[in-house]
């Protein structure tokens, strides 16, 4: 695993070789978010694409955060899973909208919908894996301190 940076000395955040396609996806997703912003001042259909651009940034900052979440828990591949659906999901909804409004290109209108399902079956995969790290930790004996 790679050391991404160093928090104080005792502590070392990586992210694995699963796990950094998916930083990078998040990120790519984010800046297209920062772009179509920008764009929805400009042309007309503006609010499809700042619903797009919204949905874009909160899912890349989320999928950064699950990404976090699952260096620490048991169940990395799970997480991963569920990261990789969401990011997925929303990259087909943005890129779906997006082309349909900049570039008035829509040969596959049905992406959208399906972007939007993977993304709200992501965010119950999270509930669901939340779920199942607080029941194996609660059967975990306390940790002394």
């Amino acid at each position: 695993m790679a050391t991404l940076w160093r928090i104080k000395k005792e502590i070392q955040v990586t992210v694995s070789n699963a796990s950094a396609p998916l930083v990078a996806v998040a990120g790519l997703l984010g800046g297209a978010g920062v772009a179509l912003a920008a764009a929805a001042a400009h042309v007309d259909g503006g609010e499809a694409l700042r619903a797009a651009a919204e949905l874009a940034m909160v899912h890349a900052a989320a999928g950064l955060a699950i990404i976090a979440i699952s260096l620490h828990v048991g169940r990395t591949w799970l997480w991963q899973t569920i990261v990789g659906t969401m990011l997925i999901g929303a990259t087909l909804f943005v890129g779906t909208v997006g082309l349909g409004v900049l570039a008035e290109f829509r040969p596959l209108p049905m992406l959208a919908p399906l972007g939007g399902s993977l993304t709200m079956l992501a965010w119950v995969g999270v509930s669901i894996a939340g779920l199942i790290e607080w029941m194996n930790s609660s059967r975990r004996e306390p940790d002394e301190d």
